[in-house]
């Protein structure tokens, strides 16, 4: 089983951490495997680093997608929760992160990832799991030089 944490990260720091990304993860690592007294204060530092998910975009930009490769949907509280009719990889959305647990074909995994990559340009995900982390579409940077 895969799971990842998916986030929207700010433009500014997207583009300030490009190429660094394992700073990026490294704060995503410490948050889950700090002490309860410590995890306060890096939430506080990841949600001053990412944007809020609005359902508004989640609605006219993801829903149909995902449902059209097979994920029903259900509301809980302020957040969604999606399940595959084909698997048992579920997506859980609030404000702050999508929760993404695979278990089944690579294939289904990277036609999720396709969907979530169309909410923003900066979405970051984080698998903690296995240590891996990256941009699911990756920026597009200018040199001046």
């Amino acid at each position: 089983m895969n799971r990842y944490q998916l986030v929207i990260i700010q433009k500014e720091v997207a583009l300030h951490y490009y190429q660094s990304e394992e700073k990026l993860f490294r704060l995503f690592l410490d948050y889950h495997k700090a002490y309860d007294w410590a995890q306060p204060v890096l939430e506080k530092q990841i949600h001053y680093i990412t944007e809020d998910i609005k359902r508004r975009d989640w609605k006219r930009y993801i829903h149909e997608p995902l449902k059209n490769i097979g994920y029903n949907s259900t509301s809980m509280g302020e957040g969604l929760f999606y399940q595959s009719l084909k698997t048992e990889s579920s997506l859980k959305v609030t404000n702050q992160s999508i929760w993404f647990h695979h278990e089944g074909d690579v294939k289904e995994e990277w036609k999720v990832f396709d969907c979530l990559k169309s909410l923003s340009p900066c979405m970051f995900a984080v698998n903690i799991d296995r240590n891996t982390y990256g941009w699911l579409k990756p920026m597009k940077v200018f040199s001046v030089l």
